[in-house]
């Protein structure tokens, strides 16, 4: 099977998480499936060609057994674009090949409501599921957010990310504790200016307090980027006493290996609290928008996650960072990755019906 896939091809590497959840998912049920990759819109590496247009759709056509769309926040819009997918919605006429949504969802403003799209957006919206021969939702908030457009056929699969591995609970003393910091918007907005400048920052004074308390109680701490763009940020608050400086790493499995050598994570980033996940290993996730709090909300990770405010963050993290080390951790986390297991399960027997309708 060949499969042409869409996606938010950054330099964030928790966009390539998704799509190495997608393509592993559909490796399980049919092993020898190809992917070649596409820029779904303009914020990946190439300016000039991306999204379903007729070229892409003529491709697809002549080349391709599957199209997916699939990775973050396509959902959302701003004000460079209507929403994330960059559609020609003529060209959808012309297509002769399934199309598959997978991983999608919305809500990446700081600590703001669900997205509201444009008039033409949400037609664009229902458009490209009404083509999709399966359309899958990654929480339970895009869900009723589909539900509330009108779209009734989306599935709730999960984020594809948390699928990679599938790993049990590990319940380790060893290793670093890795400290992953939100974007950099968080910090600095225009659009947002009094909400990200008071408890934004709070937010990230506070990742600085708990690191420099790790580090005082003798543990090895890690602090690590996402993104490239959010380096100078994150290096600049930790410049000059963090042995080892900021990391970012630039593929998967350079990550996946910073993730294999830690014993838990504290995460402003929701792709690395979701690979965690994954990998079965504690975390504490700062739920700072809709995409954090979907994730939340799926899975039932209140207990595991936190709020960014304005008077108590740093205490608080440091209370909840607690809780993630503590020894007994191992037997509170079981119920979550049954839960994961079990929206795994769910996931894979949709997808597998979906392909086997088109083979």
């Amino acid at each position: 099977m060949r499969i042409h896939h869409f996606y938010p091809r950054t330099k964030n590497i928790g966009d390539h998480f998704v799509q190495l959840g997608i393509e592993r998912m559909v490796r399980r049920i049919v092993p020898n499936a190809s992917f070649e990759l596409f820029n779904i819109n303009s914020r990946g590496g190439d300016e000039s060609s991306f999204g379903l247009t007729r070229s892409t759709v003529e491709r697809a056509n002549r080349e391709a057994d599957l199209i997916i769309v699939g990775g973050s926040n396509l959902y959302e819009g701003s004000l460079r674009w209507r929403w994330g997918v960059h559609l020609e919605p003529d060209a959808l006429k012309n297509l002769r090949v399934p199309l598959f949504l997978l991983g999608i969802g919305s809500g990446s403003n700081f600590l703001s409501p669900m997205h509201q799209p444009s008039s033409r957006a949400t037609r664009e919206i229902k458009l490209l599921n009404d083509y999709a021969r399966f359309s899958g939702a990654r929480d339970v908030i895009t869900h009723d957010w589909l539900r509330q457009l009108g779209i009734s056929k989306a599935e709730l699969t999960g984020d594809p990310a948390t699928f990679i591995f599938n790993q049990p609970h590990r319940n380790s003393q060893e290793g670093h504790i890795l400290l992953v910091m939100p974007p950099r918007r968080f910090w600095t907005s225009k659009r947002q200016f009094w909400s990200v400048h008071l408890r934004g920052r709070a937010m990230f004074r506070a990742l600085v307090g708990l690191a420099r308390q790790l580090q005082a109680d003798g543990h090895k701490v890690v602090i690590a980027c996402n993104d490239p763009l959010d380096v100078p940020l994150a290096s600049s608050l930790f410049d000059g006493w963090l042995p080892g400086g900021v990391v970012c790493p630039e593929t998967t499995e350079e990550y996946f290996q910073l993730l294999r050598a830690s014993r838990a994570v504290v995460s402003g980033r929701l792709h690395t609290a979701v690979v965690a996940f994954s990998m079965g290993i504690p975390f504490l996730l700062l739920d700072s928008d809709q995409r954090t709090h979907g994730f939340v909300r799926t899975y039932q990770l209140e207990p595991w996650s936190i709020s960014p405010s304005l008077r108590d963050m740093e205490a608080r993290l440091r209370e909840h960072t607690e809780r993630v080390l503590c020894e007994g951790a191992g037997q509170l986390w079981q119920p979550f990755i049954e839960k994961r297991d079990e929206m795994c399960a769910r996931s894979m027997e949709f997808l597998r019906e979906a392909l086997k309708l088109i083979s």
